[in-house]
């Protein structure tokens, strides 16, 4: 009984951070699962469509993360990280309302911890974006 309340809280625990990660990555992810349905749907198979979602995933996320790190204008960086952060923080605020949902709160709370946690997927996915130039200058 013991080993399956610890695997039921390590199964939740992999869940939630599995959600917040997809929703930090959320323009990658997108854009990946619709190239991949897109790709399945036109008969390129399972396989086929599983490799060229992944491919799309990183190549969005790494074209992002370089357009940021060659970008040297103050104003264009900012705006670079904020299209990928809205969608992020979009997605983020999804995600924090149905666990606000699942635990009970309900009314003005459930939107004010939704809230909080669209700020801080934004947060996070923005800090995630620039972190990669800020290391890549030294």
């Amino acid at each position: 009984m013991l080993f399956a309340v610890l695997f039921n809280f390590a199964g939740l625990g992999l869940f939630c951070w599995l959600l917040y990660a997809l929703a930090v990555d959320a323009v990658a992810v997108f854009a990946a699962l619709s190239i991949g349905v897109a790709t399945f749907r036109s008969g390129g198979g399972l396989i086929g469509a599983a490799t060229l979602s992944l491919i799309a995933g990183v190549a969005i996320f790494a074209f992002a993360r370089y357009c940021v790190f060659a970008t040297r204008s103050r104003f264009v960086r900012p705006l670079i990280t904020l299209l990928y952060a809205i969608p992020a923080a979009i997605a983020g605020y999804g995600v924090s309302d149905a666990f606000a949902c699942i635990g009970g709160a309900t009314g003005s709370w459930r939107i004010a911890f939704a809230l909080i946690g669209s700020f801080a997927v934004a947060a996070v996915a923005r800090a995630r974006l620039q972190a990669t130039s800020a290391s890549s200058l030294s």
